[in-house]
């Protein structure tokens, strides 16, 4: 076996090739959907509505703006020493369950 048949390797794992790129999209559009029940419940839902004429890329990020406050609920001022955990969001949530037409998603 010769050293350029050991070193050949399939252009799938080329990570320095040029990815294709579709130029067929017409448009990008980037839409904010907001919880359509009450913050304080325990429970986060989202409804994206379905459109026939439109593909969804279901490329989600979930944006979390919040406040520290004390155990009594008072603001913290600057003599308060607080930090986060590594992996905050970990912490505020314990399970994400997302369902297509009523369907759970594994």
């Amino acid at each position: 076996m010769s050293a350029a048949e050991i070193l050949s390797v399939s252009r799938d794992f080329d990570i320095f090739a040029h990815k294709p790129v579709q130029t067929s999209i017409l448009e990008s559009v980037e839409t904010v959907y907001k919880p359509f029940a009450p913050v304080e419940q325990s429970d986060l839902e989202f409804l994206i509505p379905a459109d026939s004429d439109t593909y969804v890329e279901l490329d989600i990020n979930l944006y979390v703006r919040g406040k520290l406050v004390s155990g009594e609920g008072k603001d913290l001022d600057n003599k308060d020493f607080t930090a986060v955990t590594n992996n905050f969001i970990h912490c505020v949530f314990s399970q994400c369950n997302i369902t297509l037409n009523n369907v759970p998603i594994t």
